[in-house]
């Protein structure tokens, strides 16, 4: 969901005379949706209906097809990895403006997809409140302009206190606390959660709210007394309804806990791919906006909790907090950026050459693949150090096709073919002819 509610943030502040459509492999989607904006789904590569190959190749249909239908003037891509099929699209559209929205905060050692950084016209760097504490590959970079922090904070209306606990069902004579680690790889009550469960759920006084993401796979059983948050979105809306936290450290939850001034314990991923979030949690509890720990130090959580539940911190913590509230201007700033002429490499398209042949190493490895087989390829990658993907799934299935989708047509086993409602004859004609040509559907 991070990727995406950081577009949906930026397209929220867009003027009128700008038309944004969301292009998105992220099951929630759907959700998302409901900000009132439009947009269309994309089966990611993780989803295993195609070779990779195959589906770097569908991505650039994909992009090239929505994107002269909209006759779209900016292709903007918020993620770490550029996919090899989003330069393929660019160098088949040299009239078309990609930029890439790069967050910083990467993991050291981990800048390999930063050599791709010639796909884009424009690199635009969102601030993070711990971005002093940066120390990884993109920090020695000056390709991006850099912005604020982006939040949805700066579109969404925030309920008053007794309104937001009324919509969520919440008491109005206790303390509420939110606990929320999003759909990482603990779960809610297990790990980190359950160990700063435990310590809340031994005071009567205070009532336990728990959030359950819409894209989450997994039911968890609620204990006695917990308020289960199911699909509601965008929280930011409700953040008043809460005294305290126990969050996720990952951006989105950071840029939206911190200024809304709720006094939070960040517990940070130690598995994320990229994403440091052993160093923006721990930085801003050094600035004293927060309370931290890993989420490998159960203990360490346990004890942090109990922290939070004194009144004095929590004084100390919202008012710290809350005061960076006036920095949160990102998306507007990103929004200006994309939509003005001033801030684009006018145009250098030799890097469209860069690209083809970036093209044919991308064939070039494919080459050595099919000489090394599957079993060869696979005890290289382990060598090396690389996940072994599972099989590809069988194309041969029944497949949706529909203009109209949902969380739970995602989640499903099965490919989904979302073609954006209200378009032209021409471009759904031409996504169906894209359908028969890489599903052989019964």
């Amino acid at each position: 969901m991070g990727h995406l509610t950081r577009q949906a943030a930026v397209a929220l502040q867009l003027t009128e005379e700008h038309d944004a459509t969301l292009f998105s492999m992220s099951l929630g989607l759907p959700v998302v949706l409901r900000l009132g904006l439009r947009g269309e789904y994309c089966p990611s590569h993780e989803r295993r209906f195609f070779e990779p190959r195959e589906w770097e190749s569908y991505l650039k249909e994909r992009i090239v097809l929505l994107a002269r239908e909209l006759n779209a003037s900016v292709f903007v891509f918020d993620g770490v990895a550029p996919y090899l099929g989003i330069g393929r699209a660019r160098a088949e559209m040299p009239d078309v403006r990609f930029v890439w929205l790069r967050r910083g905060m990467w993991r050291q050692g981990t800048g390999r997809m930063l050599q791709r950084s010639s796909y884009f016209d424009l690199i635009i760097e969102p601030g993070d409140l711990a971005g002093d504490a940066d120390r990884g590959p993109t920090t020695g970079m000056s390709d991006a302009v850099r912005v604020n922090p982006i939040s949805l904070l700066e579109s969404a209306d925030m309920l008053p206190r007794q309104e937001a606990r009324d919509e969520l069902g919440l008491p109005h004579d206790k303390l509420v606390a939110l606990l929320t680690l999003g759909t990482g790889r603990h779960g809610e009550f297990a790990g980190p959660g359950g160990a700063a469960a435990a310590e809340l759920l031994e005071h009567p006084d205070l009532h336990l709210a728990v959030t359950k993401w819409a894209t989450a796979n997994k039911d968890v059983p609620m204990p006695d007394g917990v308020t289960e948050l199911r699909g509601v979105f965008p929280l930011v809306r409700y953040l008043n309804a809460f005294d305290l936290a126990v969050s996720s450290a990952g951006y989105n939850a950071v840029h939206e806990m911190v200024p809304a001034g709720i006094p939070t314990l960040f517990v940070a991923n130690t598995a994320t791919r990229t994403d440091d979030q052993v160093a923006r949690a721990m930085r801003l509890a050094e600035k004293g906006l927060a309370l931290a720990n890993r989420d490998d130090d159960l203990e360490g959580v346990a004890h942090a909790t109990r922290m939070l539940l004194d009144a004095s911190l929590r004084e100390h913590l919202a008012e710290a907090a809350s005061s960076t509230r006036d920095t949160i201007t990102g998306a507007a700033d990103t929004a200006e950026l994309i939509t003005s002429d001033s801030h684009y490499n006018q145009p250098e398209r030799e890097t469209i050459q860069v690209m083809i042949g970036l093209q044919r190493d991308g064939r070039f490895r494919q080459i050595v693949k099919l000489l090394l087989g599957e079993r060869g390829t696979a005890f290289v990658k382990r060598l090396l150090g690389r996940p072994v993907p599972k099989p590809t799934n069988v194309r041969s299935t029944r497949l949706l096709i529909t203009s109209s989708v949902t969380v739970e047509d995602l989640r499903r086993d099965r490919p989904v073919e979302h073609i954006l409602p209200d378009t032209s004859p021409e471009y759904q004609a031409a996504r169906r002819l894209m359908i028969r040509r890489y599903y052989t559907v019964i």
